[in-house]
């Protein structure tokens, strides 16, 4: 591998991407310093900084249901807090994604907006086992 991976093997295989592979010219894009996102897009990364986080027992989609599940008799594991599947209309996580413009053919799962802590704080108070 370290004789196959030299920096000129990159320069010969990537030098002339652009003009190598037409497609990725014809991809929309924003110009300047700084990427113009659009609402979509965000709803797939992370809104908020740790610094900035201030969700608690109290703001939770069900008022004291963190509380409740921190201190439940039922086992939890990460199955259970971490969501998985196709995210519903009629799901918390829909109708936070719906508020944001996002049509339901759009939602995907879980697991593809894993980056984003306003749709997976939804999703964990959705998963039907838990009993808070």
């Amino acid at each position: 591998m370290q004789r196959a991976l030299t920096p000129e093997t990159f320069r010969k295989f990537y030098r002339d991407f652009a003009e190598q592979n037409p497609k990725w010219n014809e991809i929309p894009s924003s110009t300047g310093d700084i990427y113009q996102w659009t609402r979509r897009a965000i709803t797939f990364m992370i809104r908020r900084s740790s610094k900035n986080f201030r969700w608690s027992p109290a703001t939770s989609p069900k008022s004291g249901a963190l509380a409740r599940l921190a201190f439940s008799a039922t086992p939890v594991t990460t199955d259970h807090i971490s969501p998985a599947g196709a995210i519903k209309e009629s799901s918390p996580a829909g109708k936070y994604l719906m508020s944001r413009g996002v049509q339901s053919r759009d939602f995907n799962s879980y697991g593809s907006r894993r980056g984003n802590d306003l749709v997976m704080t939804r999703g964990t108070f959705a998963n039907v086992r838990i009993k808070t």
